[in-house]
């Protein structure tokens, strides 16, 4: 689980050969787009929660490659589908919410 502000992996490429600086260039570009789309998401967000993106839906939202975002994701997360991003307190995130307490339970006993 990564948190927020989220910063996607990069690569760096300093040979000569042409098609793989531009296969880098464009790693890194997309990698940009991702971290910017995650970030302006999750800014709209509520403090202390935990979000799921899976690659596909970050690659439809910003127009790119599936393929392509899935190996950044997996480059920054290690996750198979997406990624899993807090923003917040942890223990605050995974606290149940007043509608999810069962009944007979008050604030005090949590």
């Amino acid at each position: 689980m990564k948190s927020y502000p989220i910063t996607m992996s990069r690569r760096s490429y300093r040979g000569s050969n042409a098609r793989e600086r531009q296969k880098v260039n464009e790693f890194n570009r997309v990698a940009t787009k991702i971290e910017s789309y995650l970030n302006a998401d999750l800014e709209a967000q509520q403090e202390n929660c935990i979000q799921v993106y899976t690659s596909y839906l970050i690659a439809s939202k910003i127009g790119e490659s599936s393929e392509l975002v899935h190996d950044i994701v997996f480059a920054t997360d290690c996750g198979s589908n997406g990624i899993t991003i807090l923003k917040g307190d942890y223990e605050r995130a995974m606290a149940p919410t007043p509608a999810e307490k069962p009944p007979g339970e008050n604030a005090e006993s949590l």
